[in-house]
């Protein structure tokens, strides 16, 4: 790939897109840096962010996203757009399906219409292969999808029709498949957050000592959204149109041995009580990444330590019971 010049990032003020708008004005200085938001207006604690040239759209909305890349003219294009809680899909699959795979064809079509291909990295999830058979673990790109859940559904369609414009318009698509990804900043509905959310209101003694739990002996492959990041720019610099790539650690961990190593970083002492309402009607047993060809075809490999970036995550939400009313 040459140095993009223009890069278009969809769903730029989100848990993943904060970090890699960073990282893309690191790599590439000279670069424009267009966002791609649902709200007006653009939050980041972040410095250096501000020549960020934010575009307010539905994603959903055709007209819209046609003038975001007629403004933007990309040669260089990350989608991370979505409606991207599991538990969120359960109440709402139709929306969930509208934004994560109608919003990455409407973006498809839109490029198509102004007759540009720069390279497009296009953000599924680990999700998609669902109900996969412990033999079956770790997963590789080629393990059938068996979604379990309205979430993972509307992935495996984005990533079909990401598959289908490549092969049909010649799009430069690269799909890629991240597992479980935490870090500072992500919101408290996702696992790892919300547990360190909580240590950190109980530490304030503005909850009482008793923390709410699922299911805690799930398996799944956890990655500091650091290294996934690093992932998403390898494949767009060095990955093969058409081709989809798996994101993981490569090693799966239970969501028990997670939480017990958060608690070994607080002083108090903590009961643990499942809640009924964070219990899914199914819940995959394993999840463990097979990242071979990733490895093969980028050279990356993940560089964050897991138990550094746990302690960073519950720092980040000490902070914000201090600070705020999270």
């Amino acid at each position: 790939m040459s140095i993009p010049s223009r890069i278009l990032i969809t769903g730029c003020t989100g848990f993943v897109g904060g970090y890699l708008v960073e990282q893309c004005r690191i790599r590439y200085p000279q670069a424009e840096l267009f966002g791609v938001s649902g709200h007006q207006t653009f939050h980041t604690a972040t410095p250096g962010m501000s020549d960020v040239k934010i575009l307010a759209a539905d994603i959903t909305q055709p007209e819209a996203i046609r003038q975001v890349v007629e403004m933007s003219q990309p040669d260089l294009v990350f989608h991370l757009a979505a409606q991207s809680s599991v538990a969120a899909s359960w109440k709402d699959p139709f929306g969930t399906l509208k934004v994560n795979a109608g919003g990455a064809i409407q973006l498809l079509e839109a490029l198509r219409s102004e007759q540009i291909t720069p390279r497009i990295v296009l953000v599924g999830s680990g999700e998609q292969y669902g109900m996969v058979r412990p033999e079956d673990n770790p997963i590789r790109e080629e393990c059938p999808f068996r979604p379990a859940n309205p979430y993972g559904v509307s992935k495996v369609a984005q990533d079909l029709y990401g598959y289908q414009y490549f092969v049909a318009y010649g799009l430069p698509i690269l799909r890629v498949r991240p597992f479980n990804h935490f870090g500072p900043r992500q919101t408290s509905r996702v696992v790892i957050a919300n547990f360190a959310r909580q240590i950190a209101l109980i530490e304030a003694e503005r909850a009482e000592p008793v923390l709410s739990v699922g299911n805690l002996e799930v398996w799944r492959d956890f990655l500091p959204v650091e290294d996934v990041v690093a992932a998403y720019l390898a494949v767009a610099e060095q990955g093969k149109p058409g081709e989809a790539y798996n994101i993981g650690s490569g090693q799966a961990r239970s969501i028990r041995e997670v939480l017990d190593l958060l608690l070994t970083f607080t002083g108090t002492h903590i009961q643990l009580r499942e809640d009924p309402t964070l219990l899914r009607p199914v819940d995959v047993p394993l999840l463990e990444a097979d990242t071979s060809r990733l490895r093969a075809d980028t050279n990356w490999k993940p560089v964050v330590q897991f138990e550094f970036a746990l302690q960073r995550t519950l720092d980040f939400w000490r902070t914000a019971v201090q600070v705020n009313n999270p």
